[in-house]
């Protein structure tokens, strides 16, 4: 896969920023997680936009059926969606993440309330654009689902794939594992995040890379220019990730300046 090995090349450097990013260095208290999750909600919502999207281009909805032509493929994308759509809280209750991500910002305190009044107004038929600005959301985090829109409405499956396969460097958990580990007591119980993190950590087990990369393959074949996109969208998406970091980070510092 000599298109493969020259994505992954040029992108490590970028992703190896991303894990190792200062911003985990200064999540330490119960208000740090707050601040990280109050602001990280939005990419676990625009992510399933993403997902679903992606999810579309190997259905076929046509009757009377035929086989899908991708099996391989669709069944993985499929599982995706099914686990980010319809997985098991920790009370056995099915729930999409982003629904549990939000239970978690309950538990230990999190302000929910721009969040929650964003999905709503997009629930009652507002757009995108128009519900982040009628709710305060931080330029940073605009710009972020900003780009992840744009490269929707592109309609180019291999640039939605390029995004979902390389760009979307999320949370480390076992690093927010050791924090939340850290800052649980009776007055501040953390068992959906615990739960949450575990679950993310164990649906990354299976070797889910090879099928991504067949899924590029299938999109891709031999046209270089469709690879070049997928290198472009790659590295703006990683960007974008960078600059939320960033953002987040100083918004913790100035926070803790401020308690200081």
């Amino acid at each position: 896969m000599p298109y493969i090995k020259r994505i992954e090349s040029e992108l490590s450097p970028l992703q190896h920023d991303l894990r190792h990013h200062k911003l985990y260095n200064v999540l330490k208290t119960t208000e740090d997680v707050k601040l990280f999750m109050e602001n990280h909600v939005y990419t676990t919502w625009d992510f399933m936009s993403l997902l679903k999207t992606l999810q579309l281009q190997f259905v076929t909805y046509k009757l009377p059926w035929v086989p899908n032509k991708n099996p391989e493929i669709f069944k993985f994308i499929n599982e995706i969606v099914a686990a980010e759509e319809s997985d098991v809280n920790e009370l056995g209750q099915i729930r999409s993440h982003f629904e549990m991500y939000i239970d978690c910002m309950e538990q230990i305190g999190a302000s929910t309330t721009l969040i929650n009044t964003f999905t709503e107004l997009i629930e009652n038929g507002i757009d995108v654009s128009k519900a982040s600005n009628l709710v305060y959301i931080p330029e940073f985090i605009k710009d972020f689902i900003e780009f992840t829109f744009n490269i929707i409405e592109t309609e180019q499956p291999h640039l939605m794939a390029s995004v979902f396969i390389f760009g979307r460097e999320d949370i480390i958990s076992e690093k927010v594992l050791n924090v939340v580990s850290n800052i649980e007591t009776d007055k501040t119980p953390c068992t959906k995040l615990t739960y949450l993190l575990n679950r993310y950590l164990f649906l990354k087990q299976e070797d889910q890379r090879a099928l991504s990369y067949k899924m590029l393959n299938e999109l891709c074949g031999n046209d270089t220019e469709k690879w070049d996109g997928v290198l472009t969208v790659a590295k703006e998406a990683l960007k974008h990730r960078t600059i939320l970091w960033d953002n987040i980070y100083d918004i913790i510092i100035t926070n803790k300046e401020k308690e200081a």
